[in-house]
């Protein structure tokens, strides 16, 4: 009997167990303006590769008041496509100035089991806009 079926079950590829610690969940833009479907961008980075994660499968999104300690009474969150590699679009309603989280799961390629997260946004009334330089005739 030859050896050499021990080394290829040894270089068999296997499916990972998902650690929330090698990934990295980010906002985009941290702050954002009130409002009726309001756009969140989140990108997923991966902390062992540096590199952005392309092509997770997201489910259960809603936005809370949590960062706040006003748990419960969370709204939908409706993911969106993107074309920007590695950033996952969403539309939320956030009719109050806060901070609110953007949480769902995350189910990554390669990995096992979906990944919980929890990304915070500071809602602003209205963004500041940098006034153009005014000329003097």
């Amino acid at each position: 009997m030859r050896p050499g079926w021990l080394v290829a079950l040894a270089f068999w590829p296997t499916v990972s167990q998902a650690n929330p610690a090698d990934y990295r969940f980010e906002a985009v833009a941290p702050i954002v303006e009130r409002g009726v479907g309001v756009p969140l961008k989140v990108r997923i980075w991966s902390r062992t590769a540096n590199a952005a994660i392309a092509g997770a499968e997201i489910r259960d999104a809603y936005v809370d008041r949590s960062p706040e300690g006003q748990a419960g009474g969370g709204l939908p969150a409706f993911f969106t496509p993107s074309l920007e590699y590695g950033v996952y679009n969403f539309r939320a309603d956030l009719p109050t100035d806060g901070t609110w989280a953007l949480k769902f799961t995350a189910r990554l390629f390669g990995e096992a089991q979906p990944l919980p997260a929890s990304v915070v946004f500071k809602v602003v009334g209205r963004l500041a806009v940098a006034k153009p330089p005014s000329r003097r005739p």
